[in-house]
């Protein structure tokens, strides 16, 4: 949470009391916090459901791949900057990084019951279909 650096009015330090500028920004400040806290639970809800998304497919057996579903993400997003005014290329972005962390995520879940890294970090499941593709392909993966 926002925690001001500002000075208070009532304070006994002899300093001038804060301005109407300095408590309008700690004002925004505080209500940014807010909105920041129910963005982190909201990034973290997502997450959660992706993880359960990846659970499902292990489970399964429905391929890590589903053709389509992130450019479907990705134009839902860019729609929606464009009706409220703002950048879709930020919103590409921002999907770019959800979808790197999900695909991260679903790859844990999926190969839970495979062999883990070696001492020198080095991932025995190079033959995996997410592992032959290389870093970049959770950028071709669902986006959940």
């Amino acid at each position: 949470m926002h925690f001001s650096l500002g000075r208070r009015n009532g304070d006994d330090s002899g300093e001038e009391p804060e301005s109407p500028a300095e408590h309008t920004l700690d004002t925004l400040r505080t209500e940014l916090d807010t909105v920041d806290a129910a963005l982190l639970d909201a990034v973290r809800q997502r997450l959660e459901v992706c993880l359960r998304i990846g659970e499902l497919k292990r489970r399964e057996h429905i391929p890590l791949m589903q053709p389509g579903r992130m450019d479907f993400v990705h134009e839902r997003a860019r729609e929606y900057a464009d009706r409220h005014s703002l950048s879709p290329e930020f919103f590409d972005a921002l999907y770019d990084l959800l979808i790197a962390e999900t695909c991260r995520l679903e790859d844990l879940v999926i190969n839970a019951d495979a062999p883990s890294p070696d001492t020198n970090g080095r991932d025995h499941r190079e033959n995996s279909p997410r592992t032959r593709h290389g870093a970049d392909s959770s950028a071709n993966a669902e986006s959940r």
